[in-house]
């Protein structure tokens, strides 16, 4: 399967070396059956799965006979709690609320574990020798390495939004409601979501050097995840909720932490780390 067309290869912010590392990185990532599974059942699960799943139990199940209903209602903002019903402040909360959280689960999981696979699974394979040979130089096989990771996690994120977008578009006729992408949605898409991506394929980098399998890197990048978690929690328990002006701090302060450590990583990444 090409990942780059003819006309691609005509550009020249990546010579056809990269270029050749990014195909042969995208090759090996979807041969790896665990990585396979991540790029498809994950984002399944928590923008088309979950949310159908929620959905059916608005419409099915009167919201009086829901546990802690009303202590959910105090998350919905006062102008809306007289506009929406209770079926519709539930779907909203779960439009703004529960599933910003999942999506932005998703650029950071895929970035983590398809650099994981590019990184330590050339380790693992026995072929990083084999690139080390290649003319191309260490910066260059960084740069293709790290472009290509947030490459596929750009791909698979944003074709999670459009499953999301169809999904909770349903919703939201289904209920009557205003179509649910707003400013947060629009910052989290083309802001927060390729900070997190970048951070996530950099990080991984960071603990390549120290991980000798793949599945001893995988275990070290569940700590990525927490941040966001903690944010959930914080939400759910009215500490604070997030408005577009919080998400576009969230994501430039994230680029920024991606621009210092992939300095880092960029001057760690030589030959003698890469043999160890």
């Amino acid at each position: 399967m090409k990942l780059f067309s003819e006309g691609e290869n005509r550009r020249k912010w990546l010579t056809p070396g990269e270029r050749a590392v990014m195909q042969k990185d995208f090759n090996e990532i979807w041969k790896v059956r665990m990585v396979r599974n991540t790029l498809i059942l994950v984002p399944a699960l928590l923008v088309v799965i979950l949310p159908v799943v929620y959905l059916l139990m608005i419409w099915f199940v009167p919201p009086e006979r829901m546990n802690g209903v009303e202590q959910m209602m105090k998350l919905v903002p006062p102008d809306l709690r007289g506009y929406f019903s209770a079926r519709q402040s539930l779907f909203y909360l779960m439009e703004n609320v529960v599933c910003p959280m999942f999506f932005l689960m998703i650029p950071l999981m895929v970035s983590t574990v398809t650099a994981a696979c590019s990184f330590v699974g050339e380790k693992e394979r026995g072929t990083i020798e084999t690139l080390l040979l290649t003319p191309l130089r260490v910066r260059s096989l960084f740069k293709a390495k790290v472009f290509g990771c947030a490459l596929v996690s750009l791909i698979v994120t944003g074709i999670s939004f459009f499953a999301f977008l169809v999904v909770v578009g349903i919703g939201d006729l289904l209920l009557k409601m205003p179509f649910f992408l707003n400013w947060n949605w629009i910052v989290m898409l083309l802001v927060v979501s390729p900070s997190l991506t970048l951070f996530g394929v950099i990080f991984m980098v960071l603990v390549s050097g120290r991980s000798k399998s793949y599945m001893e890197s995988m275990q070290l990048s569940g700590y990525v995840v927490l941040p966001l978690v903690l944010l959930m929690i914080g939400q759910f328990t009215g500490l604070f909720q997030l408005d577009a002006l919080i998400l576009l701090a969230i994501g430039a302060g994230v680029f920024v932490l991606d621009f210092i450590l992939g300095g880092i990583s960029a001057r760690s990444f030589t030959p003698e780390k890469l043999m160890k």
